[in-house]
């Protein structure tokens, strides 16, 4: 960098943004020392962050505990009719949704949230939320809105237990042995909602004196079914539909039973070719039930899941580095969006070497179709094939660094509005890009990631990204917290990748109530019966004000004030050092604000003498939309290094908005 006259120093330009890691003298002309509560809307130098209001939590059972988990889940094609989701820290968590107005209500489960509210996952998919937490249950969760009441149930069905069978009525139906068994249906109208496995068969021959065999229902699973279904062999090998839910049934009735129904006459010959004029029986294990896993993602067609809650659960096998999903929306138009494959011919899941590496810690994307997941220290690429068999094809990406957490995994774009995948892994922050790979985000700011608190007791970092500001925030426990106390905001158009291709630039660190949030997400700026398609970040905190929604026209965090300010760098090079130089007075360039004073600080010489001095926002004249204000009596003399500071003097309201920063500058000799 070429040395500055000692004419002046015009500074407006920041968005290099702040910069802990390297010596203050050595930072980029655009770069600070600290840039606190600060971003880029409106200039490239400095303006105030958005404040937060207050939600109330009205409607159900009041939150208490604090917040842990928030979501969005918009169910059909209107975003205005989105929901907002939360969970809480009381004893027995509670689970309220606000839709259509701006009131909770209660949920209903099935199982109740046994451990862990804060990592509660969701994903939408076909209208449904599906829910992964531990609930000591082997089995994925999920609201319905298609029951009658409806409830966050337990995907799929537990599979029936065995019919039994026996004579009945007076005849001569044929003693041909032949073997039955039964699965559960959830239907709406002709739609079969979900589809049971079938249960253990039981084998019957009639007595040849009646006139029907008579098959009993098992005791009903009690998990929503409407209607049953029966299947018959001959060699208990080859399975018929008997009666139930096909194209080309022709035994019987051929219809599905409802479940207050809990017999069925069988009279058919049971002849091979009698029962090849009925559709064929799906394979065992093309309704396999999907496990409880810890982390969810949809790509709108499919569900992805990993991790287990339950290490010895029966149907996940207590995998960790199993990669789960359903298949496509539409391949069979029965429950598609509850089930795993799990067939002789056919499995619908990935392992990502469960014995390397540990469990996954999350997934990401899909970012232009494709899937990631994580390991703590791995990166995994899954390919989409086009295979029905095989969907995805695995690739490693890196075995030194993954992700910490689901949660702090983020979709959003790069400095050119590509496709971007965001991440914290325990070395700092990272993204994936379409076109350049995996970048590393966090070279300007290591004295902070290294203060991260990764034995975080509560939650260690989670993130979201607001899309109207291109902003990536990210919450993180420092020092001892075992829960956020600092957020730190990456402006993904200020990042650029350097020459070896780390993104340097664009970080601001935000303190106050609101970096102390424990879950965040995106809702509407307007919630009501119509909610507003504008997104708002949303936050819940651990303690005190719980729900607050963020970067509103509040001028401050849920009625706290905070502090605001930017520390540039030392106004001369490097080069520059062992003269002395003087600041005349400094200018500020505004926005109006009336009755808004902002201070700036000088520092001389690292601290061996700091002043401060003041100057208001307040329009001069007219209609003034800028001011142009000196700070009078600011100068300074002999100083050998000299730094100044600009912002807020100490925790205040005022939304201000800074364009330059006018430091006249004297030489005052060599020393």
């Amino acid at each position: 960098m070429a040395p500055r006259d000692h004419d002046g120093v015009v500074l407006s330009d920041l968005r290099g943004g702040r910069n802990d890691t390297d010596p203050p003298m050595s930072l980029r002309a655009d770069q600070a020392v600290e840039y606190l509560n600060c971003h880029w809307k409106d200039t490239q130098f400095a303006a105030k962050r958005g404040g937060s209001a207050t939600v109330t939590d009205t409607g159900g059972t009041a939150f208490s505990g604090g917040m842990q988990s928030l979501f969005r889940h918009v169910r059909g094609a209107l975003e205005t009719a989105a929901e907002w989701w939360g969970i809480d820290g009381a004893a027995t968590p509670i689970v309220k949704r606000m839709t259509g107005s701006t009131s909770f209500a209660n949920v209903t489960l099935d199982d109740a949230i046994a451990t862990a509210p804060k990592d509660v996952v969701a994903a939408t998919l076909n209208g449904k939320l599906f829910l992964a937490y531990d609930s000591t249950v082997d089995r994925l969760h999920v609201y319905d809105p298609n029951l009658g009441a409806p409830r966050v149930r337990r995907v799929s069905f537990a599979t029936p237990a065995a019919p039994t069978a026996a004579n009945t009525g007076a005849g001569a139906y044929a003693a041909v042995l032949r073997y039955y068994r039964v699965r559960w249906l959830q239907m709406t109208g002709t739609t079969v909602n979900r589809r049971s496995e079938p249960s253990a068969s039981v084998s019957f021959t009639p007595s040849g004196s009646g006139t029907h065999a008579r098959v009993t229902q098992p005791a009903a699973a009690g998990e929503g079914e409407t209607h049953w279904e029966i299947e018959v062999s001959l060699d208990n090998s080859a399975w018929t539909l008997l009666a139930g839910v096909g194209t080309n049934v022709a035994l019987a009735t051929g219809t599905q039973i409802a479940i207050a129904t809990t017999t069925y006459d069988d009279n058919e010959a049971a002849t091979a070719a009698n029962y090849a004029e009925g559709d064929a029986s799906e394979a065992a294990g093309t309704y396999a039930i999907f496990p409880s896993v810890r982390y969810l993602i949809s790509d709108g067609n499919r569900l992805l899941g990993t991790g287990s809650w339950e290490s010895g659960g029966a149907t996940s096998g207590g995998r960790t580095a199993r990669i789960w999903f359903t298949p496509v929306l539409g391949s069979s138009d029965k429950g598609d969006d509850e089930r795993a494959v799990n067939t002789a011919t056919q499995k619908n899941y990935i392992d990502l070497n469960e014995n390397d590496g540990g469990g996954n810690t999350g997934l990401g994307g899909p970012m232009s179709g494709v899937p990631f997941a994580f390991k703590y220290r791995q990166v995994w690429r899954l390919t989409p094939t086009g295979d029905v068999s095989v969907p995805y094809l695995p690739k490693k990406l890196r075995d030194d660094i993954g992700s910490i957490s689901h949660k702090s995994i983020a979709i959003g774009e790069d400095q050119a509005g590509r496709p971007a995948l965001y991440f914290y892994s325990h070395r700092g922050p990272y993204r994936i890009t379409t076109d350049a790979g995996l970048q590393y985000l966090g070279r300007d700011n290591e004295v902070t990631w290294r203060s991260v608190n990764l034995a975080a007791t509560g939650v260690v970092c989670h993130s979201v990204y607001y899309p109207d500001l291109h902003q990536w925030w990210v919450w993180i426990a420092t020092g001892s917290a075992n829960d956020p106390d600092v957020k730190m905001m990456f402006d993904v158009q200020n990042g650029f990748p350097d020459e070896h291709n780390q993104v340097r630039g664009g970080w601001a660190k935000h303190d106050g109530p609101t970096a102390g949030a424990r879950c965040a997400c995106l809702m509407s700026n307007t919630l009501g019966a119509s909610m507003s398609s504008d997104l708002k970040p949303y936050i819940g905190r651990a303690t005190g004000t719980a729900l607050q929604r963020c970067d509103t026209s509040a001028l401050d965090d849920a009625g706290t004030d905070f502090q605001a300010y930017v520390k540039p760098r030392p106004i001369q090079a490097t080069s520059q050092l062992g003269q002395l130089i003087g600041l005349k007075e400094p200018y500020l360039l505004a926005k109006t604000l009336a009755s808004v004073t902002l201070t700036l600080s000088t520092d001389r010489d690292f601290g061996a003498e700091t002043r401060t001095h003041t100057a208001t926002l307040t329009a001069e004249e007219g209609s003034q939309t800028r001011v142009f204000k000196k700070f009078e009596g600011a100068g300074v003399g002999h100083a050998k290094v000299l730094q100044v500071q600009v912002g807020d003097g100490a925790a205040q309201e005022g939304a201000w908005v800074i364009d330059a920063l006018i430091l006249p500058t004297t030489a005052e000799g060599i020393r």
